[in-house]
């Protein structure tokens, strides 16, 4: 009988395969959703991860835009067969439930095994959030179907106006995420992350999940903040400064 690959293995296996040390260690590129910026991504050493918003366009077909846009110069077939081509870990951000079954149906086709996969969307309203499209309890259904070898990614759609990620909304990702078999990263906005730090830190001593920190940081305080209150074996940092260059918060990317 083949023995199960445990969430932490599972993490392994991914950092194996990019060949880093530790999930600070990984490069992004994020919003790779145009050719230019995709192929400039796939040629890029210092990228190991590949970030992309996958909507619905005018024709009905998956493509990568982030809505409101709702056309694209690239199909999400050919992003992802493209960033197979290259080796490069797809981290598919869903913008649109119509589209989430049958682009995990196509990664488990052509993408499981060969590169390292995360799954994400914003499944909980977090800070200032505006309300969620995605039926939570549905896509963890259709993530268990396709892709539980992949990195399940959740996270909580933020907005203007939000302060920090109270007490409640990281319970109600707790509780959404304990029947869940998967590795999972929990995906938190970088300045909600340091304003909400006492409750966040209580979620993750209570949980063996990663953390993704997103977002623009434009101040160096909150730089040094994720360098002085963050570890790299347990964080991944896709972020940029405020003109949407990278940042390498650990090491040189």
């Amino acid at each position: 009988m083949a023995t199960r690959t445990t969430p932490a293995e599972g993490l392994q296996q991914q950092l194996d395969q990019l060949g880093v040390a530790r999930p600070g260690d990984v490069g992004w590129v994020h919003g790779a959703n145009n050719r230019a910026k995709l192929e400039a991504a796939l040629i890029d050493p210092t990228v190991h991860y590949v970030e992309g918003d996958i909507s619905l366009g005018e024709d009905g077909r998956a493509i990568m835009a982030h809505p409101p846009a709702t056309t694209s110069d690239l199909l999400f077939i050919d992003w992802l067969h493209a960033t197979i081509a290259a080796g490069k870990g797809a981290k598919l951000d869903f913008k649109t439930p119509a589209i989430v079954e049958g682009c995990l149906r196509e990664a488990k086709q052509h993408a499981l095994g060969r590169i390292p996969l995360m799954v994400n969307a914003d499944l909980l309203v977090g800070p200032g959030g505006k309300p969620v499209i995605f039926d939570p309890t549905k896509f963890l259904a259709l993530h268990k179907k396709y892709l539980p070898q992949s990195l399940l990614s959740p996270g909580w759609k933020v907005g203007d106006g939000g302060t920090s990620y109270s007490r409640e909304m990281l319970t109600e990702m707790w509780d959404l995420m304990r029947p869940v078999r998967s590795q999972v990263t929990l995906c938190f906005h970088a300045w909600h992350l340091l304003t909400s730090w006492p409750d966040v830190k209580w979620l993750l001593d209570q949980t063996p999940y990663t953390v993704t920190v997103w977002g623009k940081v434009g101040d160096p305080k909150l730089l040094g903040w994720l360098r002085n209150y963050t570890n790299p074996d347990r964080y991944f940092y896709d972020v940029q400064d405020m003109n949407g260059n990278q940042l390498a918060v650990f090491g040189g990317q």
